[in-house]
């Protein structure tokens, strides 16, 4: 069983890696193999609209016209048997890199062939080898938890995204939140991201999230299926 992580933070020593590895160590304790991919330190560039992926129906994972690290990562990913998709919030969704990562992903890892209701030629997944499962970590600089909605727009696009991509279930997801002992003044207000700090549960939860995670790949998950989309079961 192996376990990826990617990681699309640009502190690769902060708050969101610390919470993916305590995610890997907890797949690890199910004996899972792990590893975590730093996106910042890959050649991931812009996708330039050429249509290369989408005009080719055969391959497993489709051409590229750029020649940078996207497919040896897409290679680790078609490897994996599950995948954590992690990232800090700006502006309340994943970062840019991610974003682009993910988007080049798109129609390298899924064919044009699909069928959802009556609208034809949308995403299927290329690699039906097997079924991945999947869960994502997002972490907020200053939002608590009660206010996730209004600031959390990331954590369903993922889950959309590693359904079709990683061709299985989405089993899971953690919003790491802002919470301090004591209310802010007005002045620490403006410097939230610099003084929060990882709680003891959240890092539990991270550590929890990976055995979760672990558990579904050896219990089995399912395949994509388009309706998982809609919220079908």
């Amino acid at each position: 069983m192996y376990i990826l992580a990617l990681n699309a933070t640009g502190r690769p020593k902060g708050t969101t890696t610390v919470l993916v590895e305590q995610a890997l160590a907890g797949a690890a304790s199910r004996g899972a193999r792990t590893e975590m991919v730093l996106l910042a330190e890959h050649d991931i560039r812009f996708c330039t609209g050429c249509l290369t992926c989408y005009q080719n129906l055969e391959a497993r994972i489709a051409p590229c016209s750029q020649d940078d690290d996207v497919r040896g990562l897409l290679e680790k990913v078609a490897q994996a048997d599950g995948i954590v998709l992690a990232s800090p919030l700006h502006s309340g969704f994943v970062t840019g890199l991610m974003t682009t990562f993910l988007e080049r992903a798109t129609w390298t890892l899924c064919r044009p062939t699909g069928t959802l209701m009556e609208f034809r030629g949308c995403p299927v997944p290329r690699l039906t080898d097997k079924a991945r499962a999947s869960v994502s970590i997002v972490n907020a600089g200053g939002v608590p938890p009660h206010l996730r909605q209004f600031c959390d727009t990331a954590t369903p696009w993922l889950r959309e995204m590693a359904l079709m991509l990683f061709n299985g279930e989405f089993v899971g997801d953690m919003y790491a939140a802002a919470v301090f002992d004591q209310p802010l003044s007005e002045e620490e207000a403006t410097r939230t991201f610099l003084l929060r700090r990882l709680r003891q549960e959240q890092m539990e939860e991270a550590h929890a999230l990976g055995v979760k995670l672990a558990q579904a790949v050896q219990r089995g998950v399912r395949p994509y299926d388009p309706s998982m989309l809609l919220g079908g079961e």
